[in-house]
């Protein structure tokens, strides 16, 4: 699976949450990807198929005037992404529904980098924490297909791996040296406790001292 704005398994919750997602007799029309970050909360730049990506944030902000649509949104950041990086006709991202913002107007971003922190600020549907993800062509065009950039199908569903942790057993392999002097062998123990494997029970020596 490809980088998208998570770290960690995502999940598409909902029908609803899909791009072009129509309801209410086909009057609403779903923009974006609702996409929840399982395993982290953090926005980040994400990828183009895996391609490291760059743009300019041009905005950071939330609207409160109902008169303009993009209140719905609640706290959003806009990227402009640099020309010519992609094949596709995509030219700004959308980041909405956040609990907080990390970036602010003018910032240069590339992918991986923190962006905002999921929420469910504006006007979310379902009540629930996500990031309702958009591509566009212009800045108040019509809403493209954001899968590429997503990190996971435009499909209800789980993706992704979880992140593996520091708890987690470590593949070890049984390693015989020797003979070693004593400031030597010395050495190699200091080394492995300052790492956590001999008090972890993870590193078993045996010294051959010649």
């Amino acid at each position: 699976m490809m980088p998208g704005i998570f770290t960690g398994r995502v999940q598409i919750k909902y029908r609803y949450g899909r791009y072009g997602y129509t309801r209410g007799g086909g009057k609403i029309w779903h923009g974006g990807m609702d996409i929840v970050g399982l395993d982290s909360t953090d926005i980040r730049m994400p990828y183009y198929k895996n391609k490291r990506i760059a743009g300019t944030v041009t905005r950071a902000r939330r609207v409160t005037d109902h008169s303009n649509k993009t209140w719905e949104w609640g706290w959003y950041v806009c990227v402009k992404l640099d020309a010519n990086q992609t094949p596709d006709d995509v030219n700004f991202l959308y980041f909405c529904h956040c609990r907080e913002l990390k970036v602010q107007p003018g910032d240069r971003v590339a992918s991986g980098d923190l962006l905002a922190v999921m929420g469910q600020s504006g006007n979310a549907a379902g009540g629930y924490d996500h990031c309702h993800l958009e591509a566009r062509a212009t800045a108040n065009g019509k809403g493209l297909d954001p899968s590429q950039y997503a990190g996971c199908p435009n499909a209800v569903g789980v993706y992704g791996e979880q992140p593996k942790t520091n708890d987690e057993p470590m593949n070890m392999q049984l390693i015989t040296v020797g003979p070693v002097s004593r400031g030597d062998a010395d050495a190699v123990y200091t080394l492995c406790r300052s790492r956590g494997l001999v008090d972890a029970g993870l590193y078993k020596s045996e010294w051959s001292v010649g």
